[in-house]
């Protein structure tokens, strides 16, 4: 199964920018600089807000969590590593079901 690095949070962070630059630009259209038209503008809401900080918090999180990894490494080079087969047979299942393939 494929995980999207780039979810769709970074259009928000684009339309956040664009917000600001509409703003003050909106002061000039309102002093007659733009033919007296008023500006459209957007407001995020909080929770946009929260979304855009803690996708900028994940991406500087690590991919792959190592010490995970290197235990496994270990149960697999001692020969203690098992997996159940009723737990793979499950994870086919559902992958089938889903329509996921790896």
């Amino acid at each position: 199964m494929k995980i999207d690095t780039n979810p769709p949070v970074t259009t928000v962070n684009q339309v956040k920018g664009e917000t600001s630059q509409a703003a003050s630009g909106a002061d000039a259209r309102k002093t007659g600089a733009a033919g007296g038209q008023a500006a459209d503008t957007v407001d995020l809401s909080r929770n946009a807000e929260r979304l855009v900080k803690a996708n900028a918090t994940l991406r500087t999180m690590p991919d792959v969590r190592v010490e995970k990894v290197e235990e496994l490494k270990k149960q697999i080079a001692a020969g203690e590593y098992n997996v159940s087969a009723r737990d793979v047979a499950e994870k086919m299942l559902i992958s089938m079901r889903n329509g996921v393939t790896a």
